[in-house]
């Protein structure tokens, strides 16, 4: 009995320490589901995300000399892309940068997806620290320092903006003074 209590108690444990990937809420303001946590492009293109995620995605004019750049310095680029389902500039920014980073050849499994609700959290709280006030944010890191962000909308373009800021020149996001004092 006691052998059987433990395995019960370990396995609870684990379930309740497992991140749950691609997890739905109901929006109450939308009046259907959104993503919370952890995600990844599987989740987006269920329904109802699939029908924004593709649209978009198949729809984006890419510029390729930019996208070179991310490609020849995607080596030790790793990213962070906050979102939210519920939020119309993830809608139309997330899908292009799926498309941008497919063209560079960008290996997906160093792309950390995660989707915030509406206060911009997440259950697991993989935003903390890190100043997340508008979605969409792209984290750029290289060697796991972070070289710079794109939030919400790009300057000139998603992919301009990320090979300006691999190639380190000085680029200022938006909402980059937002809570400053």
């Amino acid at each position: 009995m006691k052998n059987l209590i433990m395995v019960i108690m370990v396995s609870h444990f684990f379930t309740s320490c497992s991140t749950t990937m691609n997890q739905a809420v109901y929006d109450k303001q939308l009046k259907t589901k959104m993503l919370v946590g952890l995600s990844n492009r599987g989740g987006l293109q269920q329904d109802p995300f699939s029908v924004w995620f593709t649209k978009e995605y198949g729809a984006y004019a890419l510029n390729k000399e930019a996208v070179q750049v991310i490609k020849n310095d995607s080596e030790n680029l790793s990213i962070k892309l906050f979102m939210g389902t519920w939020c119309k500039d993830s809608r139309r920014e997330v899908p292009r940068i799926y498309r941008i980073l497919d063209a560079a050849d960008f290996d997906e499994s160093r792309l950390t997806l995660i989707n915030v609700d509406r206060e911009k959290n997440s259950p697991g709280g993989e935003e903390a620290g890190l100043n997340i006030h508008h979605v969409p944010t792209l984290i750029l890191y290289k060697n796991s320092s972070e070289i710079g962000r794109v939030i919400e909308s790009p300057i000139r373009s998603l992919e301009e903006d990320m090979a300006a800021i691999l190639n380190g020149e000085r680029y200022t996001p938006n909402y980059s003074d937002f809570g400053a004092n």
